[in-house]
């Protein structure tokens, strides 16, 4: 076959134009897939490449999980041993604080055993030196609490005519008139001057002393001196003089007593260790017209009088009237006790 055949002139130049190669083609170049050398091996150490990586990023994060958790282990290791020493902290602190605690309460103890031990004797004035003084603060609530009791009598006064509170036995006794309150005509009642020592028959003041009408009586052995109605007898118990009955002439009499007080109490502590069981209440502290302090006893026929100058001793005046619902002489048992007084010794 010719290869010019076919051939065309160039029109502008005459010249035959070079004719163009022919290309034979399976199918169209788009269509054509043409292979890489070597991109099998490419992707294989890719593959590779990437293993490793993550092999490694693995490997780092089990070291690092190790080590994060080694780490935890520690902080709990530090906070439970940091936790352990805050305890024991606490615990020595609170036996530290129970400690002081028992210790002040310890020493709350001893001063108030001392306190106590020291103001024993005050309080109860049971001191058995003869020296100590009396306790003004028992004293003080003694005169606080006894009261005069409201107290009902299981006695009465007999017949008293004019009402002078002199009954009609004792008129016979200080020769008063029976019918007129004030004998004397002075403005005092007959019994109010008889009890506070004063003649009733005669006005100005005289005194029942040197009327006639008593006698006093002298104790040489406790030294005490009392008025009582010339009409009755003095007579001592027996020789030792300790106790003196006044014989009325009825069943009734009068008793004076003197009581031992080693320890120098006062009246309330004296009473207390005799009664232990008595009520207070129902006692009243009063002075006598010569100044002593007395306890009344409920009935109030019962004084117990005791002497600033001579503690040791508690004179007990007692008017006895045995049963009687009636009594005769409770004006003169209380002119009696006003007129009681501790006289000195005379060497």
């Amino acid at each position: 076959m010719d290869i010019g055949a076919g051939q065309k002139n160039n029109p502008s130049t005459g010249e035959p134009t070079k004719p163009e190669p022919y290309e034979i083609h399976v199918m169209p170049p788009k269509f054509r897939v043409v292979k890489a050398k070597g991109s099998a091996s490419k992707v294989l150490i890719i593959f590779g490449i990437v293993f490793f990586i993550l092999a490694l990023l693995g490997i780092g994060g089990y070291f690092f999980y190790l080590q994060m958790s080694q780490v935890g282990q520690n902080v709990n290791q530090a906070n439970l041993n940091q936790e352990a020493v805050n305890n024991a902290n606490l615990n020595q602190a609170n036996e530290n604080l129970n400690l002081e605690n028992l210790n002040s309460l310890e020493n709350l103890n001893v001063n108030g055993n001392l306190n106590a031990n020291e103001n024993i004797n005050a309080e109860l004035n049971a001191n058995l030196n003869v020296n100590e003084n009396i306790n003004a603060n028992l004293n003080a609530n003694a005169n606080a609490n006894i009261n005069a009791p409201a107290q009902t009598l299981n006695y009465t006064s007999s017949l008293d005519s004019d009402n002078d509170k002199v009954t009609d036995v004792e008129e016979d006794l200080y020769q008063t008139d029976k019918r007129t309150a004030d004998t004397d005509g002075d403005g005092y009642l007959d019994g109010d001057e008889i009890i506070n020592g004063y003649n009733p028959k005669v006005a100005g003041g005289a005194k029942l002393e040197t009327s006639g009408l008593v006698n006093k009586y002298t104790n040489p052995v406790y030294n005490y001196q009392i008025l009582y109605p010339t009409s009755w007898l003095a007579r001592p118990e027996d020789q030792s003089l300790q106790a003196v009955l006044f014989i009325t002439g009825t069943e009734e009499f009068m008793r004076i007593a003197v009581e031992d007080n080693p320890n120098k109490l006062d009246l309330v502590s004296w009473y207390m260790q005799l009664s232990p069981q008595a009520d207070l209440n129902l006692l009243e502290k009063i002075k006598t017209v010569k100044g002593y302090d007395a306890l009344v006893s409920p009935d109030k026929l019962t004084y117990y009088i005791l002497d600033p100058n001579v503690q040791n001793k508690v004179y007990v005046i007692n008017y006895n009237i045995d049963a009687l619902a009636q009594i005769n002489f409770l004006s003169t048992f209380q002119m009696m006790v006003n007129s009681f007084a501790v006289v000195p010794i005379v060497p």
